[in-house]
Protein backbone atom coordinates (compact mmCIF):
# COMPACT_ATOMS: atom_id res chain seq x y z
CA UNK A 1 0.00 0.00 0.00
CA UNK A 2 1.35 3.62 -0.88
CA UNK A 3 1.11 6.03 2.22
CA UNK A 4 -1.62 8.71 1.88
CA UNK A 5 0.18 11.08 4.57
CA UNK A 6 -0.03 14.43 4.62
CA UNK A 7 1.56 17.29 6.75
CA UNK A 8 0.19 16.82 10.44
CA UNK A 9 -1.53 19.92 11.65
CA UNK A 10 -0.95 20.72 15.63
CA UNK A 11 -3.24 17.84 17.36
CA UNK A 12 -6.95 19.57 18.55
CA UNK A 13 -6.39 18.52 22.16
CA UNK A 14 -2.86 19.67 22.82
CA UNK A 15 -4.31 23.16 21.37
CA UNK A 16 -6.77 23.48 24.19
CA UNK A 17 -4.39 22.40 26.12
CA UNK A 18 -2.32 25.40 25.38
CA UNK A 19 -5.41 27.76 25.06
CA UNK A 20 -6.18 27.15 28.76
CA UNK A 21 -2.15 27.40 29.73
CA UNK A 22 -2.67 30.80 27.52
CA UNK A 23 -5.45 31.05 29.94
CA UNK A 24 -3.82 30.31 32.95
CA UNK A 25 -0.60 31.86 34.45
CA UNK A 26 -0.54 29.88 37.54
CA UNK A 27 -1.23 26.53 38.60
CA UNK A 28 -1.80 25.73 42.10
CA UNK A 29 -3.65 22.72 43.97
CA UNK A 30 -5.62 19.81 42.43
CA UNK A 31 -9.23 20.38 42.27
CA UNK A 32 -10.92 18.26 44.44
CA UNK A 33 -14.60 17.19 42.10
CA UNK A 34 -16.73 14.23 41.26
CA UNK A 35 -14.80 11.50 39.49
CA UNK A 36 -15.95 11.94 35.85
CA UNK A 37 -14.74 8.87 35.25
CA UNK A 38 -17.94 7.01 36.93
CA UNK A 39 -19.76 7.75 33.82
CA UNK A 40 -18.00 9.05 30.39
CA UNK A 41 -15.54 5.81 30.54
CA UNK A 42 -12.30 7.87 31.27
CA UNK A 43 -9.89 7.22 33.95
CA UNK A 44 -8.61 9.74 36.55
CA UNK A 45 -4.80 9.91 37.95
CA UNK A 46 -6.57 7.53 40.67
CA UNK A 47 -5.78 4.63 38.82
CA UNK A 48 -2.12 5.04 38.96
CA UNK A 49 -2.32 3.69 42.46
CA UNK A 50 -4.72 0.39 41.80
CA UNK A 51 -2.75 -2.75 41.97
CA UNK A 52 -3.34 -4.34 38.35
CA UNK A 53 -2.92 -1.34 35.51
CA UNK A 54 -5.81 -1.97 32.52
CA UNK A 55 -3.60 -2.59 30.33
CA UNK A 56 -2.09 -5.43 32.25
CA UNK A 57 -5.16 -7.40 31.62
CA UNK A 58 -4.43 -7.74 27.99
CA UNK A 59 -2.12 -11.07 27.10
CA UNK A 60 0.63 -10.33 25.57
CA UNK A 61 1.96 -12.01 22.66
CA UNK A 62 4.72 -11.75 20.04
CA UNK A 63 2.84 -10.94 16.57
CA UNK A 64 5.76 -9.85 14.69
CA UNK A 65 3.82 -8.03 12.02
CA UNK A 66 2.24 -4.92 10.96
CA UNK A 67 -0.59 -3.57 12.22
CA UNK A 68 -2.55 -1.14 9.81
CA UNK A 69 -4.72 2.34 10.76
CA UNK A 70 -6.51 3.84 7.82
CA UNK A 71 -7.90 7.30 10.05
CA UNK A 72 -9.82 10.18 9.25
CA UNK A 73 -7.41 12.97 8.45
CA UNK A 74 -8.29 15.05 11.54
CA UNK A 75 -7.75 12.12 13.63
CA UNK A 76 -4.51 11.32 12.60
CA UNK A 77 -2.41 12.73 15.81
CA UNK A 78 -4.75 10.53 18.05
CA UNK A 79 -1.85 7.38 16.58
CA UNK A 80 0.88 8.93 14.77
CA UNK A 81 3.30 10.43 16.48
CA UNK A 82 7.34 10.38 15.41
CA UNK A 83 8.93 11.32 18.26
CA UNK A 84 9.27 12.77 21.78
CA UNK A 85 8.51 16.58 21.07
CA UNK A 86 8.09 17.82 24.45
CA UNK A 87 4.92 18.32 24.10
CA UNK A 88 2.62 16.14 26.84
CA UNK A 89 0.17 14.64 24.20
CA UNK A 90 2.43 13.49 21.61
CA UNK A 91 4.72 11.88 24.37
CA UNK A 92 2.82 10.48 26.11
CA UNK A 93 1.00 8.94 22.46
CA UNK A 94 4.79 8.07 21.93
CA UNK A 95 5.33 6.29 24.72
CA UNK A 96 2.28 4.25 24.18
CA UNK A 97 2.71 3.33 20.53
CA UNK A 98 6.74 2.69 21.89
CA UNK A 99 4.90 0.20 24.46
CA UNK A 100 2.48 -1.13 22.28
CA UNK A 101 4.55 -2.22 19.85
CA UNK A 102 7.61 -3.85 22.05
CA UNK A 103 5.32 -5.77 23.61
CA UNK A 104 3.38 -7.19 20.79
CA UNK A 105 6.84 -7.10 18.48
CA UNK A 106 4.18 -4.99 15.83
CA UNK A 107 4.62 -1.94 13.52
CA UNK A 108 2.54 0.62 13.59
CA UNK A 109 1.90 1.96 9.83
CA UNK A 110 -0.81 5.00 9.23
CA UNK A 111 -2.58 5.77 6.74
CA UNK A 112 -5.18 8.85 6.12
CA UNK A 113 -7.81 9.96 3.98
CA UNK A 114 -11.03 12.70 4.50
CA UNK A 115 -13.73 10.64 6.59
CA UNK A 116 -16.05 10.51 3.72
CA UNK A 117 -13.10 8.29 1.91
CA UNK A 118 -12.28 6.45 4.88
CA UNK A 119 -15.89 5.39 4.88
CA UNK A 120 -15.45 4.40 1.17
CA UNK A 121 -12.37 2.33 1.36
CA UNK A 122 -13.98 0.11 4.21
CA UNK A 123 -16.88 -0.53 1.98
CA UNK A 124 -14.86 -1.27 -0.66
CA UNK A 125 -12.60 -3.41 1.23
CA UNK A 126 -15.11 -5.53 2.67
CA UNK A 127 -17.15 -6.13 -0.68
CA UNK A 128 -14.31 -7.01 -2.35
CA UNK A 129 -12.89 -9.56 0.41
CA UNK A 130 -9.57 -7.42 1.15
CA UNK A 131 -7.73 -7.33 4.43
CA UNK A 132 -5.44 -4.37 3.90
CA UNK A 133 -6.22 -2.19 7.40
CA UNK A 134 -6.77 -3.82 10.75
CA UNK A 135 -8.35 -0.60 11.91
CA UNK A 136 -10.56 1.90 10.89
CA UNK A 137 -11.50 5.54 12.06
CA UNK A 138 -14.92 7.04 11.41
CA UNK A 139 -17.70 9.27 11.64
CA UNK A 140 -20.81 9.86 12.40
CA UNK A 141 -22.13 8.91 9.07
CA UNK A 142 -19.77 5.98 8.96
CA UNK A 143 -23.05 4.25 10.88
CA UNK A 144 -25.24 4.37 8.09
CA UNK A 145 -22.97 4.21 5.26
CA UNK A 146 -20.97 1.34 6.67
CA UNK A 147 -22.49 -0.46 10.14
CA UNK A 148 -25.76 -0.39 8.32
CA UNK A 149 -24.94 -2.09 5.19
CA UNK A 150 -23.29 -4.67 6.99
CA UNK A 151 -19.40 -3.75 6.40
CA UNK A 152 -18.50 -3.71 9.87
CA UNK A 153 -17.40 -6.30 11.81
CA UNK A 154 -19.28 -6.78 15.11
CA UNK A 155 -17.24 -5.51 17.70
CA UNK A 156 -19.16 -7.23 20.54
CA UNK A 157 -17.92 -10.75 18.84
CA UNK A 158 -14.20 -10.01 19.17
CA UNK A 159 -13.43 -11.23 22.50
CA UNK A 160 -10.26 -9.74 22.80
CA UNK A 161 -12.44 -6.38 23.08
CA UNK A 162 -13.99 -5.67 26.23
CA UNK A 163 -16.97 -3.21 25.83
CA UNK A 164 -18.30 -3.27 29.27
CA UNK A 165 -15.02 -1.96 30.38
CA UNK A 166 -14.40 1.93 31.64
CA UNK A 167 -11.87 2.23 28.68
CA UNK A 168 -14.66 2.37 26.16
CA UNK A 169 -17.67 5.14 26.92
CA UNK A 170 -20.40 3.00 28.05
CA UNK A 171 -22.98 5.77 26.98
CA UNK A 172 -21.64 4.94 23.50
CA UNK A 173 -22.14 1.09 23.96
CA UNK A 174 -25.67 1.31 25.41
CA UNK A 175 -26.97 3.64 22.51
CA UNK A 176 -25.17 2.20 19.77
CA UNK A 177 -25.39 -1.37 20.22
CA UNK A 178 -28.48 -2.86 17.83
CA UNK A 179 -29.91 -6.57 18.16
CA UNK A 180 -26.76 -7.11 19.87
CA UNK A 181 -24.14 -5.84 17.52
CA UNK A 182 -21.65 -3.01 17.90
CA UNK A 183 -20.25 -1.47 14.96
CA UNK A 184 -19.25 1.71 15.94
CA UNK A 185 -17.40 2.84 19.62
CA UNK A 186 -15.36 5.38 21.17
CA UNK A 187 -13.50 5.14 24.27
CA UNK A 188 -9.97 6.45 25.83
CA UNK A 189 -8.56 4.71 22.72
CA UNK A 190 -9.39 8.55 21.30
CA UNK A 191 -7.57 11.39 22.93
CA UNK A 192 -9.70 14.12 20.96
CA UNK A 193 -12.88 12.14 22.26
CA UNK A 194 -13.34 14.11 24.84
CA UNK A 195 -13.24 17.61 23.08
CA UNK A 196 -16.59 16.47 21.02
CA UNK A 197 -18.35 17.18 23.57
CA UNK A 198 -20.80 20.29 23.76
CA UNK A 199 -20.04 23.39 26.10
CA UNK A 200 -20.54 27.44 26.52
CA UNK A 201 -18.08 30.00 27.12
CA UNK A 202 -19.16 32.88 28.10
CA UNK A 203 -17.46 36.77 28.02
CA UNK A 204 -16.04 37.56 31.47
CA UNK A 205 -16.60 41.10 30.88
CA UNK A 206 -19.77 41.71 29.15
CA UNK A 207 -21.25 39.45 31.41
CA UNK A 208 -20.04 42.48 34.60
CA UNK A 209 -20.60 45.29 32.32
CA UNK A 210 -24.52 44.53 32.01
CA UNK A 211 -24.60 44.02 35.57
CA UNK A 212 -24.45 40.28 36.05
CA UNK A 213 -22.28 38.07 37.61
CA UNK A 214 -19.53 35.92 36.38
CA UNK A 215 -18.78 34.09 39.75
CA UNK A 216 -22.61 33.33 40.14
CA UNK A 217 -22.89 31.37 37.14
CA UNK A 218 -20.08 29.10 38.35
CA UNK A 219 -21.89 28.72 41.41
CA UNK A 220 -25.46 28.35 39.96
CA UNK A 221 -23.23 25.66 38.39
CA UNK A 222 -22.20 23.64 41.12
CA UNK A 223 -25.55 24.28 43.22
CA UNK A 224 -27.64 22.83 40.18
CA UNK A 225 -29.21 25.97 39.13
CA UNK A 226 -27.83 26.23 36.23
CA UNK A 227 -30.68 25.50 34.22
CA UNK A 228 -32.47 26.67 30.83
CA UNK A 229 -34.87 28.96 32.52
CA UNK A 230 -31.37 30.80 33.96
CA UNK A 231 -29.71 31.11 31.06
CA UNK A 232 -32.73 32.74 29.68
CA UNK A 233 -32.17 34.90 32.65
CA UNK A 234 -29.09 35.91 31.80
CA UNK A 235 -29.85 36.51 27.71
CA UNK A 236 -33.08 38.26 28.19
CA UNK A 237 -32.57 41.86 26.95
CA UNK A 238 -28.94 41.57 26.08
CA UNK A 239 -29.42 41.51 22.22
CA UNK A 240 -29.15 45.52 21.13
CA UNK A 241 -28.64 47.56 18.00
CA UNK A 242 -25.29 49.35 19.00
CA UNK A 243 -25.20 51.59 15.79
CA UNK A 244 -28.56 52.41 15.77
CA UNK A 245 -29.69 51.74 12.26
CA UNK A 246 -32.92 49.96 13.28
CA UNK A 247 -31.73 46.24 11.81
CA UNK A 248 -29.27 43.43 13.57
CA UNK A 249 -26.13 42.95 12.02
CA UNK A 250 -23.60 40.48 12.83
CA UNK A 251 -20.36 42.95 12.12
CA UNK A 252 -22.05 45.64 14.63
CA UNK A 253 -24.43 44.51 16.70
CA UNK A 254 -24.33 42.77 20.45
CA UNK A 255 -26.21 39.61 20.98
CA UNK A 256 -26.71 37.50 23.94
CA UNK A 257 -26.26 34.06 21.93
CA UNK A 258 -23.62 33.21 19.37
CA UNK A 259 -24.46 29.90 17.51
CA UNK A 260 -24.37 27.82 14.98
CA UNK A 261 -27.10 25.64 13.39
CA UNK A 262 -25.19 22.23 13.43
CA UNK A 263 -24.50 22.49 17.34
CA UNK A 264 -26.81 24.36 19.38
CA UNK A 265 -29.87 23.04 18.14
CA UNK A 266 -28.67 19.19 19.48
CA UNK A 267 -26.31 20.76 22.58
CA UNK A 268 -29.63 22.60 23.65
CA UNK A 269 -31.69 19.48 23.49
CA UNK A 270 -29.44 16.39 24.76
CA UNK A 271 -28.53 18.46 27.68
CA UNK A 272 -33.12 18.47 29.05
CA UNK A 273 -32.03 14.83 29.16
CA UNK A 274 -34.54 13.61 26.21
CA UNK A 275 -33.27 11.42 24.05
CA UNK A 276 -35.42 10.25 20.99
CA UNK A 277 -34.58 6.55 20.77
CA UNK A 278 -34.04 4.23 23.64
CA UNK A 279 -32.10 0.87 23.73
CA UNK A 280 -34.35 -1.77 25.34
CA UNK A 281 -33.35 -5.01 25.20
CA UNK A 282 -30.49 -4.84 22.81
CA UNK A 283 -33.76 -3.32 20.61
CA UNK A 284 -33.86 0.49 19.28
CA UNK A 285 -37.55 1.78 20.51
CA UNK A 286 -38.91 5.23 19.46
CA UNK A 287 -39.22 6.34 23.17
CA UNK A 288 -38.91 10.21 23.76
CA UNK A 289 -42.09 12.04 25.59
CA UNK A 290 -43.40 14.35 23.51
CA UNK A 291 -44.56 16.51 25.23
CA UNK A 292 -41.49 17.24 26.83
CA UNK A 293 -39.54 17.76 23.79
CA UNK A 294 -42.51 20.42 22.98
CA UNK A 295 -41.50 21.89 26.47
CA UNK A 296 -38.05 21.78 25.33
CA UNK A 297 -38.50 23.21 22.45
CA UNK A 298 -39.99 26.13 24.06
CA UNK A 299 -37.05 27.37 26.19
CA UNK A 300 -34.64 27.04 23.11
CA UNK A 301 -36.99 28.88 21.14
CA UNK A 302 -37.06 31.60 23.63
CA UNK A 303 -33.33 32.22 24.18
CA UNK A 304 -32.95 32.13 20.21
CA UNK A 305 -35.75 33.42 18.72
CA UNK A 306 -37.37 35.55 21.67
CA UNK A 307 -34.15 37.17 22.68
CA UNK A 308 -32.65 37.46 19.07
CA UNK A 309 -29.56 35.56 19.34
CA UNK A 310 -27.10 35.67 16.26
CA UNK A 311 -27.48 31.85 14.96
CA UNK A 312 -26.16 31.09 11.77
CA UNK A 313 -27.55 29.16 8.82
CA UNK A 314 -25.44 30.17 6.18
CA UNK A 315 -22.40 27.52 5.87
CA UNK A 316 -20.71 30.38 4.13
CA UNK A 317 -20.44 32.65 7.22
CA UNK A 318 -20.06 29.69 9.93
CA UNK A 319 -16.94 31.24 11.17
CA UNK A 320 -18.95 34.16 12.21
CA UNK A 321 -20.38 32.44 14.89
CA UNK A 322 -16.95 32.81 16.43
CA UNK A 323 -15.95 36.55 15.02
CA UNK A 324 -18.84 37.95 16.84
CA UNK A 325 -17.79 36.17 20.22
CA UNK A 326 -14.45 37.30 20.25
CA UNK A 327 -15.37 40.40 19.09
CA UNK A 328 -16.80 41.02 22.44
CA UNK A 329 -20.35 41.51 20.37
CA UNK A 330 -21.86 38.10 22.37
CA UNK A 331 -22.60 37.36 25.85
CA UNK A 332 -22.58 33.64 25.24
CA UNK A 333 -21.20 31.26 22.40
CA UNK A 334 -21.92 27.67 22.04
CA UNK A 335 -19.39 25.59 20.96
CA UNK A 336 -17.85 22.13 21.65
CA UNK A 337 -14.72 21.78 23.49
CA UNK A 338 -12.34 21.41 20.25
CA UNK A 339 -13.63 24.42 18.83
CA UNK A 340 -11.92 26.63 21.75
CA UNK A 341 -8.44 26.66 20.64
CA UNK A 342 -9.43 26.97 16.79
CA UNK A 343 -11.84 30.33 17.30
CA UNK A 344 -11.06 31.84 20.52
CA UNK A 345 -7.15 32.11 20.36
CA UNK A 346 -7.04 35.56 19.33
CA UNK A 347 -9.70 36.56 21.83
CA UNK A 348 -8.37 39.77 24.26
CA UNK A 349 -11.91 39.69 26.68
CA UNK A 350 -11.56 36.90 29.70
CA UNK A 351 -13.90 34.46 28.89
CA UNK A 352 -15.11 31.31 30.58
CA UNK A 353 -16.21 28.04 30.11
CA UNK A 354 -19.66 26.50 31.29
CA UNK A 355 -21.48 23.37 30.33
CA UNK A 356 -24.66 23.47 28.87
CA UNK A 357 -27.55 24.75 31.01
CA UNK A 358 -30.19 21.48 32.25
CA UNK A 359 -33.57 21.19 31.68
CA UNK A 360 -34.91 22.31 35.49
CA UNK A 361 -33.01 21.74 38.74
CA UNK A 362 -34.66 18.68 38.74
CA UNK A 363 -32.61 16.99 36.33
CA UNK A 364 -29.66 15.32 38.23
CA UNK A 365 -26.94 15.72 36.53
CA UNK A 366 -25.59 18.14 33.46
CA UNK A 367 -25.48 16.49 29.93
CA UNK A 368 -23.25 17.13 27.08
CA UNK A 369 -24.06 16.06 23.61
CA UNK A 370 -21.43 14.77 21.25
CA UNK A 371 -20.93 15.81 18.30
CA UNK A 372 -20.93 13.55 15.12
CA UNK A 373 -17.10 14.35 14.04
CA UNK A 374 -16.28 12.30 17.03
CA UNK A 375 -13.85 9.28 16.59
CA UNK A 376 -15.47 5.89 16.02
CA UNK A 377 -14.04 2.39 16.09
CA UNK A 378 -14.58 0.37 12.84
CA UNK A 379 -13.01 -2.95 11.70
CA UNK A 380 -13.94 -4.72 8.10
CA UNK A 381 -16.07 -7.27 7.91
CA UNK A 382 -13.81 -8.92 5.87
CA UNK A 383 -10.99 -8.88 8.54
CA UNK A 384 -9.40 -12.42 8.39
CA UNK A 385 -7.71 -12.21 11.94
CA UNK A 386 -9.69 -10.20 14.54
CA UNK A 387 -8.28 -12.25 17.31
CA UNK A 388 -4.82 -10.31 16.69
CA UNK A 389 -6.96 -6.75 15.41
CA UNK A 390 -8.89 -7.00 18.77
CA UNK A 391 -5.72 -7.52 21.18
CA UNK A 392 -3.98 -4.22 19.81
CA UNK A 393 -7.11 -2.28 19.56
CA UNK A 394 -7.57 -3.51 23.29
CA UNK A 395 -3.77 -2.94 23.64
CA UNK A 396 -4.12 0.54 22.91
CA UNK A 397 -7.15 1.58 24.39
CA UNK A 398 -5.94 0.42 28.20
CA UNK A 399 -2.91 1.48 27.80
CA UNK A 400 -4.67 5.31 27.32
CA UNK A 401 -6.63 4.43 30.09
CA UNK A 402 -3.66 3.79 32.42
CA UNK A 403 -1.38 6.63 31.41
CA UNK A 404 -3.09 9.02 28.98
CA UNK A 405 -6.18 9.92 29.66
CA UNK A 406 -5.27 10.68 33.32
CA UNK A 407 -2.45 13.24 32.06
CA UNK A 408 -4.85 14.98 30.13
CA UNK A 409 -7.37 15.41 33.32
CA UNK A 410 -4.69 16.38 35.49
CA UNK A 411 -4.32 19.57 33.13
CA UNK A 412 -7.86 20.33 31.98
CA UNK A 413 -9.60 19.76 35.30
CA UNK A 414 -7.70 18.32 38.07
CA UNK A 415 -5.52 20.97 38.50
CA UNK A 416 -6.71 24.66 39.35
CA UNK A 417 -4.79 27.48 38.08
CA UNK A 418 -4.61 31.15 39.58
CA UNK A 419 -6.53 33.13 36.76
CA UNK A 420 -9.14 30.62 36.40
CA UNK A 421 -9.81 28.00 38.38
CA UNK A 422 -13.48 27.95 38.09
CA UNK A 423 -13.49 27.00 34.10
CA UNK A 424 -10.98 24.62 34.79
CA UNK A 425 -13.19 22.69 36.80
CA UNK A 426 -16.25 23.48 34.58
CA UNK A 427 -14.31 20.83 32.29
CA UNK A 428 -15.40 17.95 34.73
CA UNK A 429 -19.20 18.66 34.34
CA UNK A 430 -18.76 18.73 30.69
CA UNK A 431 -16.88 15.59 30.03
CA UNK A 432 -18.79 13.73 32.95
CA UNK A 433 -22.03 12.93 31.36
CA UNK A 434 -21.56 12.37 27.33
CA UNK A 435 -25.07 11.68 25.56
CA UNK A 436 -25.33 9.55 22.38
CA UNK A 437 -28.87 9.19 20.67
CA UNK A 438 -28.84 6.70 17.93
CA UNK A 439 -31.54 8.92 16.39
CA UNK A 440 -28.85 11.67 15.69
CA UNK A 441 -26.37 9.17 14.71
CA UNK A 442 -28.59 6.96 12.15
CA UNK A 443 -30.01 10.52 11.07
CA UNK A 444 -33.81 10.25 11.57
CA UNK A 445 -35.93 12.71 11.39
CA UNK A 446 -37.11 13.29 14.37
CA UNK A 447 -33.59 14.10 15.39
CA UNK A 448 -33.46 17.21 13.45
CA UNK A 449 -36.66 18.80 14.48
CA UNK A 450 -35.35 21.73 16.86
CA UNK A 451 -32.76 22.26 14.07
CA UNK A 452 -35.42 22.63 11.23
CA UNK A 453 -38.03 24.74 13.57
CA UNK A 454 -34.98 26.99 14.96
CA UNK A 455 -34.01 27.49 10.97
CA UNK A 456 -37.60 28.97 10.03
CA UNK A 457 -38.79 30.70 13.63
CA UNK A 458 -41.76 28.64 14.27
CA UNK A 459 -42.79 29.10 17.57
CA UNK A 460 -44.49 25.66 17.92
CA UNK A 461 -42.86 22.02 16.80
CA UNK A 462 -46.03 19.88 16.87
CA UNK A 463 -46.97 19.59 14.05
CA UNK A 464 -42.63 19.01 12.68
CA UNK A 465 -43.12 16.61 15.12
CA UNK A 466 -46.00 14.49 14.07
CA UNK A 467 -44.39 14.00 10.82
CA UNK A 468 -41.01 13.44 11.53
CA UNK A 469 -41.65 10.78 13.81
CA UNK A 470 -44.06 8.86 11.21
CA UNK A 471 -40.87 9.07 8.63
CA UNK A 472 -38.40 8.46 11.69
CA UNK A 473 -40.34 4.89 12.74
CA UNK A 474 -40.41 3.66 9.10
CA UNK A 475 -36.59 4.17 9.00
CA UNK A 476 -36.24 2.62 12.15
CA UNK A 477 -38.42 -0.59 10.93
CA UNK A 478 -36.49 -0.33 7.83
CA UNK A 479 -33.22 -0.50 9.94
CA UNK A 480 -33.81 -3.30 12.41
CA UNK A 481 -34.75 -5.32 9.22
CA UNK A 482 -31.42 -4.79 7.88
CA UNK A 483 -29.96 -5.51 10.97
CA UNK A 484 -31.66 -8.63 11.39
CA UNK A 485 -30.43 -9.82 7.94
CA UNK A 486 -26.81 -9.05 8.84
CA UNK A 487 -24.92 -12.56 9.52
Amino acid sequence: MKSLHVKRSLSLLMALLLTLGALFTAVSCANQGDDPAATTGQSTESQETETELAYDTVEKQKFDREFNILSRDDIIEDFEVEDLTGDLLDDLLYERNTQVASDFEIEFSYYQLPYDQVNTTLNTQSTSGSDDYDFYIGHKYSFGTCAQNNYCYNLGEITEIDLTQPWWDQSCYKNMTVNGRTYVMTGDIFPSSMLFSSCLVFNRKMVKELGKSDAELFELVRNGGWTMDAMYDYCKEVTFDLNGDGKLSYTDDRYCLSSWMMDVPFSMYYACNENFVTIVEDTPELTYDTEKVIAIYDKIYKIIVEQNAYFVTDINVYATTYDVFTAGRAMFCDMSLNKISTFLSEMTDPYGILPMPKYDEAQSEYLSFVNGATALVMVAKTEKDPEFVGTIIEAMATCNYDRVTPKLFQVITKLQAAQDPDSSAMVDYIVRNRIFDLAYFADFPISNVVLENLKTGQESIASKMTASGKSSKTMLTRMLKIFERHE
